[in-house]
């Protein structure tokens, strides 16, 4: 309850120091207004009756103290310029001009992502000077999060992925030993590849060309999920954004293996598998929250077959929960295989497909 009313209106020092200038300002021209009128006031009770043969009171003003008191407002009137009001304009030219600055800073690009800073809005240098304390309560907020698709294992009968020299357990899963000698997976005969992305097991790409399996997984990771692409002038790949760094990873992961999530619509989703469109009507989405620990999403398609699909991916033991009967053997080697995730001390997360008959 304490935390349910309403949020503060936040004020950047250079604001609250304006404001603070021009109310005394205003309050200096009313004082001098009121000072004017009561020198008009006794000037008209001592000398302006005088002058009433030339320029007459009307019946309405036959006082001193009346005419005194509409005179207030015109001094008001008069001498309004001393309120600065175009020194708001002059400060938002400048912080215009200081936002420039922040946007043409070499030194806070990113190589890595391209990304050079955008101040999105013109008193960010001001409230970036303001910073005296900084809370975190969770991993992330002051490091960097970075999800990257690493390995994965597609009906728990092989394990796909590594990097060159990396721990691996031996067991009956048809593991794969990387060594020094293997070589980055090349991508560049994929127009939507990532050209950061770093993947070294080629036995992957070469299953996803030719295993419906491995082609259905990477088809669920494209549309189970909450991402927005947005198009990219430069190519062709869309830039995705994600409300979390593990979907978008995942995501960006299955575009470079050839199932390219390209468009999403509040009803229909679009994919782009090994240069085939693809379109799937979203009859349902169930989103992850920590209740449900997993994501589920209903879809229709593709033609001609048209079939509908439950797609679903969460934790490991929701998911194992919700197998259908006679798929002990696949439980137990995906179980072995999250053995190996776990060693390697990596985030998991389980995926499975329902279709309709």
């Amino acid at each position: 309850m304490q935390n349910s009313g309403e949020s503060p209106f936040k004020r950047t020092a250079t604001d609250r120091l304006m404001n603070y200038l021009v109310l005394l300002i205003f309050v200096v021209l009313v004082v001098l207004a009121i000072v004017c009128a009561i020198a008009e006031s006794i000037w008209e009770a001592s000398t302006g009756e005088a002058f009433q043969w030339y320029v007459p009171w009307d019946d309405e003003l036959n006082s001193p103290a009346i005419i005194a008191t509409l005179q207030f407002f015109s001094y008001i009137i008069v001498m309004n310029t001393l309120v600065p009001i175009s020194l708001y304009v002059s400060v938002e030219v400048i912080r215009l001009g200081l936002s420039w600055l922040i946007d043409w800073d070499c030194e806070m690009y990113d190589e890595e992502t391209d990304t050079p800073p955008k101040a999105r809005t013109t008193t960010l240098n001001e409230e970036l000077g303001q910073i005296q304390y900084i809370f975190s309560d969770k991993t992330g907020t002051l490091t960097q999060n970075v999800m990257t698709f690493h390995m994965c294992s597609v009906g728990g009968n092989c394990l796909y992925g590594g990097t060159p020299n990396a721990p691996t357990l031996t067991d009956s899963l048809q593991t794969m030993k990387l060594d020094q000698e293997s070589k980055r997976i090349d991508f560049s005969s994929n127009e939507y590849a990532d050209k950061n992305f770093e993947f070294y097991d080629q036995s992957l790409l070469d299953d996803c060309r030719t295993n419906k399996e491995v082609t259905d997984f990477f088809r669920l990771i494209a549309l189970c999920h909450t991402v927005m692409p947005e198009k990219d002038g430069t190519t062709k790949r869309p830039l995705y954004q994600a409300q979390s760094p593990d979907e978008g990873a995942l995501v960006s992961a299955a575009a470079n293996f050839g199932i390219v999530f390209t468009e999403r619509s509040p009803s229909v989703v679009r994919l782009n598998v090994h240069g085939k469109e693809e379109s799937y009507q979203v009859l349902c989405i169930l989103d992850f929250d920590n209740v449900r620990k997993r994501m589920s999403v209903v879809v229709k398609g593709p033609s001609p077959d048209d079939r509908i699909q439950l797609l679903c991916k969460g934790a490991d033991n929701m998911v194992f929960e919700r197998l259908a009967g006679g798929q002990d053997d696949k439980k137990q080697k995906n179980s072995r295989t999250l053995e190996v995730v776990w060693y390697r001390r990596s985030s998991n997360i389980v995926s499975g497909i329902k279709r309709s008959d």
